[in-house]
């Protein structure tokens, strides 16, 4: 279920077995097992990569459901009897199931615990952490915040070029673009590549948050930079036949502060079992 999850959101079984710590090979062979063994495709696989068809789109929600089933029973044992307060700061690029399975079902494994969570952006919540006023958080460095050491990956997905399906805003030059404000690293990626490729472009909405800038791509007003598993219904993909380089992957980060507690321990390990990202 955890390979079917991460081949889902990644789009690549290259980079879902890279997220698995295991080989396309071994990847692929689980996939066409389960496959005969329901006798139905689970996915479609073409030059653009791999999209759940609808029998896999089916699967996906048993899938999720049964991997935080298994997390829970894992932290009744882990981490026994836990009860306090724990503070989670987190940026809103992480799509929304995966937080919403990894806190309720750590609720369930642990009742006593209350989370209370602080949505920011990753420059707002790295000094946050630092000057102990959240206990860990999910943040997105190499912009204006840098990798730490202790960073554990729990999101690795290709960034993409987001434009409305029928539109016409990614022919339109100069291009307009939705963006973060200064010292986002998808802003620093997107910019770079446009320079790369000698794109004119004007920054038409700026917004440090993934809704607003969704929103000017379904209005057809921007093209943004998104990661592949926040593309909506009503949205495409833009391809470098069409002008537009690949623009790499993005990642997201556990971030712990200094002397975490239990409490914060184990909703950490919540968040990086739900979230997909292989283990150390």
């Amino acid at each position: 279920m955890r390979s079917i999850v991460a081949i889902a959101e990644t789009g690549s079984l290259t980079l879902a077995a890279q997220r698995m710590a295991r080989t396309p090979a071994a990847l692929s062979m689980q996939l066409k097992k389960l496959e005969e063994m329901l006798g139905v495709r689970l996915f479609c696989r073409d030059r653009q990569g791999m999209a759940p068809t609808a029998e896999g789109e089916r699967l996906l929600p048993h899938a999720r459901r049964l991997i935080a089933v298994q997390q829970e029973a894992l932290d009744a044992f882990r981490f026994p009897a836990l009860s306090g307060i724990v503070r989670l700061g987190a940026i809103d690029d992480l799509p929304g199931a995966r937080l919403e399975d990894a806190l309720s079902g750590f609720a369930r494994s642990h009742p006593e615990v209350t989370v209370n969570t602080v949505m920011g952006t990753t420059r707002r919540l790295a000094p946050m952490l630092e000057a102990g006023e959240i206990d860990l958080a999910l943040v997105s460095p190499g912009g204006a915040t840098p990798w730490q050491p202790a960073d554990r990956i729990v999101s690795d997905e290709p960034l993409i070029w987001a434009v409305r399906d029928g539109g016409d805003a990614w022919r339109r030059r100069p291009l307009p673009i939705a963006v973060a404000t200064t010292g986002c690293a998808w802003r620093r990626i997107t910019l770079e590549a446009l320079d790369r490729a000698g794109t004119p472009y004007r920054v038409a909405y700026q917004s440090d948050f993934l809704g607003p800038q969704q929103a000017a791509v379904m209005a057809d007003l921007a093209v943004a930079p998104i990661p592949r598993s926040a593309l909506q219904p009503g949205m495409r993909q833009l391809r470098p036949s069409e002008g537009f380089e690949r623009l790499g992957n993005t990642r997201i980060a556990l971030r712990l502060g200094p002397e975490p507690s239990q409490v914060a321990l184990a909703l950490a390990e919540r968040l990086s079992e739900c979230c997909g990202a292989a283990q150390d």
